[in-house]
């Protein structure tokens, strides 16, 4: 066996070494590339089952406004588009609700930013300049235009809870571009 492998490196040059040797490198790295990219798939499939537990969730909560009965946390209570004027009503703003969800004893503290551990579970808005965003949830807000599609904007922290307003959860990916995982109403 020893003078089989000799004569089949007798005849080779160091060229064809060095080629080995680079073949034999690219077929580890893509490997290895490839496994964290696999990896990075399976946190962004689990994140968008979290949101899709959270989209469930909004419509409970909406099924419950519309019945009346209560909701925890009160936080996330919309008022009516009628109440808002009534003076001494108590508007509740995403701010607010955004953290009791996300908080220790809220529905949600359990979903965490799977990309980035360091990071906050939910953000503003998808931002390359901030790395921390990168598996972060994004709650936007959408206006309806009668005359195409609609206007999204950023959910701002001091929006006022009212009830119809239509939102759309988005996942912030590796990329840092938004992944629509769905719409509800509050």
């Amino acid at each position: 066996m020893g003078k089989n492998i000799q004569s089949l490196f007798r005849g080779m040059r160091i060229s064809d070494f060095i080629f080995i040797i680079a073949l034999c490198a690219n077929v580890f790295l893509v490997s290895y590339l490839g496994y964290g990219n696999y990896q990075n798939g399976n946190k962004v499939a689990a994140s968008q089952d979290n949101g899709e537990a959270m989209i469930a969730w909004f419509g409970e909560l909406s099924s419950k406004f519309e019945a009346n009965e209560p909701i925890q946390p009160e936080a996330c209570k919309p008022i009516d588009e009628d109440s808002k004027f009534i003076k001494g009503s108590k508007i509740n703003q995403w701010k607010n609700c955004v953290e009791a969800l996300f908080a220790a004893k809220g529905p949600f503290e359990s979903y965490t930013n799977l990309l980035k551990p360091d990071g906050p579970a939910y953000a503003m808005k998808c931002n390359k300049k901030d790395l921390l965003t990168s598996g972060a949830f994004i709650f936007e807000k959408m206006t309806i235009n009668p005359a195409g599609p609609p206007g999204i904007s950023p959910l701002e922290p001091g929006e006022k809870l009212i009830s119809g307003l239509n939102i759309r959860l988005s996942l912030c990916d590796t990329g840092y571009y938004l992944v629509k995982i769905g719409e509800f109403k509050l």
